[in-house]
């Protein structure tokens, strides 16, 4: 597509010691097909050789803004800080050990340029070395004219969260922003509050890889995320509690719908929660 003088997508990077896998990952942005963009990388006090890179890349590159937090803000509002500082009508988060296609950001604008009515689009999700299964990375197309039906169909059974790495409409995700308050599936969340406002859709090419150590592929989220009794009963509480809430204006068939995922996700995660705990007490992790 044709490229303008001033840039229109913000590539917001926000990163903890991600020195290990952080080079390919800036590789893979440098590459990316469509240049019209500003990529914001936020180092959140990190303690390894991610400035050294980063600094680096900046010297190669004018389009590279880095910025060095003078402590630790937390990784919800590091990732809050790169979209605030967005000046551009559309943005992207890219974790620091996420590959993306060369043709990502030129695939997902094309789109969105020529759909209004969408609010998000992404590429095939996987894992590394994983499979582009749309159920299993929960980044199928929620184009559903009822926002409370894409809510409840995104709530439908356990999955990762591949639509938060789609390329955004800026303003309406700066509306929602990511919540400070850490708990289990926050992430779900916030695509929930955005379904709630657009639709979302899933591209036929290009592909976005994730990590296989990033948090999202670890069932250490569970204990890391359970700061209260009810979080061992119910693992997804307060996503629980958000969804419900989404849809308190929903017809009855669903809410109940919705109550029944919920019921079923938290079943699933309090199984997998004992599991893992005795595994630890074993010493086999």
């Amino acid at each position: 597509m044709n490229e303008a003088t001033t840039p229109i997508v913000t590539i917001g990077l926000p990163v903890y010691n991600g020195a290990a896998t952080l080079r390919g990952v800036l590789d893979s942005i440098a590459l990316q097909t469509y240049r019209n963009f500003t990529l914001i990388i936020s180092d959140n006090a990190s303690t390894d050789g991610t400035e050294t890179i980063c600094r680096e890349f900046q010297l190669r590159d004018s389009r590279i803004v880095y910025v060095r937090q003078p402590r630790n803000l937390g990784a919800a509002a590091n990732f809050n800080y790169v979209l605030d500082h967005a000046k551009t009508p559309y943005f992207m988060w890219a974790a620091a050990d996420d590959i993306r296609s060369s043709d990502f950001i030129d695939l997902n604008l094309s789109f969105l340029e020529m759909n209004p009515e969408f609010i998000g689009s992404i590429s095939p999700v996987r894992f590394e070395g994983g499979e582009f299964d749309p159920t299993l990375m929960g980044d199928h197309t929620r184009d559903e004219a009822d926002p409370y039906e894409r809510i409840v169909r995104f709530a439908k059974g356990w999955h990762a969260n591949g639509l938060v790495y789609c390329l955004f409409r800026t303003e309406v995700l700066r509306n929602i922003r990511c919540s400070t308050t850490s708990f289990l599936g926050g992430d779900w969340v916030l695509i929930m509050n955005l379904l709630a406002r657009g639709k979302f859709k899933r591209l036929n090419s290009g592909f976005v890889e994730l990590g296989k150590k990033g948090e999202s592929n670890s069932l250490n989220a569970l204990s890391s995320h359970r700061n209260r009794l009810i979080c061992w009963i119910f693992p997804f509480f307060d996503l629980s509690m958000s969804a419900l809430t989404l849809l308190r204006r929903a017809r009855l068939r669903q809410k109940a719908t919705l109550c029944w995922n919920l019921l079923r996700l938290n079943y699933y995660a309090f199984k997998l929660q004992i599991r893992y705990e005795a595994r630890k007490a074993q010493g086999q992790l």
